[in-house]
């Protein structure tokens, strides 16, 4: 039994409106309808006797009431209770492991096959999202402090269009004392409707690319790549909701980007990949102590992604490096 149901059944009775239960829950009417019949199906009884205006509980929607609360109240208890359980555990594991990755990592589905829903890891380490010039700021910050409290590693997401800053960065760290591994070199795919006339190219120029409204995301690498790469000038949205461009994209208002290595789990719905005919890439690598590449929770990520992505490899959109 789908507890959601209960829910609803127990909204419905209370307000005495499927349109009312819908608006609270963010449905529509036909939805909540829907699951209401489903819950009377598994049951075997109507709960509800329907007309045009209104509901109203039937003598088994009225005897099933209490019961409804009753199980929605153990369902809470029983959240309270793993939620205690898991702070508990949490504090016991914690490593204060600190991460600071680019927004690649969070921007696409890139970071989801090393972290998931992992709660265990999210005890042992924190994910913290900042551009790469800061991450290399906050890196050796830590490694200026004379008693760190916290291990750090760095996710970096370096563009082959910033080359000579990109050198820069990676001097300045490990002058600090950090060693950077390369992990994956990958290349952005242009994201375009389904139903437009560029889905079919083998490849889209610069030129195509930039006669469309473009959405980028805010704030990181890919902002100042497709600014240098294309024009700042055809950028018509820039911001960090992926879920947002990609939607932009399938209603035909903007073209936007993709790293080709977050492709292994198919383009958006509505939307196809098409690569540049000109493309610039992005290396994405880790930068931490040796130290701390020893440590448990960091060669876990890198594992998982490696492991992940290992699988993968025949797809052509990205190359391991590591």
């Amino acid at each position: 039994m789908q507890t959601d149901y209960v829910r609803y059944f127990i909204d419905v009775a209370t307000l005495g409106s499927m349109s009312a239960a819908a608006k609270k829950n963010f449905m529509s009417p036909q939805g909540i309808s829907r699951s209401i019949t489903a819950l009377e199906a598994e049951l075997g009884c109507e709960l509800f006797v329907r007309d045009s205006n209104k509901v109203t509980l039937t003598h088994f929607g009225e005897r099933l009431l209490e019961d409804a609360r009753q199980i929605l109240s153990h369902e809470r208890n029983m959240r309270n209770s793993i939620m205690e359980l898991q702070s508990d555990n949490l504090r016991k594991r914690r490593m204060r492991f600190t991460c600071y990755c680019s927004p690649i990592f969070f921007d696409t589905p890139l970071f989801f096959p090393a972290a998931g829903f992992n709660v265990a890891l999210y005890g042992k380490v924190q994910f913290l999202q900042h551009s790469t010039p800061r991450i290399v700021d906050l890196l050796v910050d830590a490694a200026r402090a004379t008693k760190p409290e916290t291990v750090v590693a760095g996710a970096l997401g370096l563009f082959d269009l910033f080359a000579d800053e990109n050198t820069q960065m990676v001097e300045r760290l490990v002058e600090a004392g950090y060693e950077y591994r390369p992990f994956m070199r990958t290349q952005d795919y242009v994201l375009v409707p389904e139903y437009s006339n560029l889905a079919d190219r083998p490849s889209l120029t610069k030129a195509e690319i930039r006669s469309h409204n473009l959405a980028v995301a805010a704030a990181g690498g890919m902002e100042r790549a497709v600014s240098r790469h294309i024009g700042a000038d055809s950028i018509y949205v820039s911001a960090g909701d992926s879920t947002y461009r990609s939607r932009l994209c399938r209603m035909g208002e903007a073209l936007t980007f993709v790293p080709g290595a977050s492709l292994v789990f198919g383009p958006p719905t509505g939307t196809v990949a098409v690569p540049m005919e000109d493309p610039y890439t992005v290396e994405i690598g880790f930068a931490a102590r040796q130290s701390a590449f020893g440590e448990s929770v960091l060669a876990e990520v890198i594992e998982r992604l490696q492991d992940f992505y290992s699988k993968y490899e025949d797809q052509k959109t990205f190359e391991l490096l590591g």
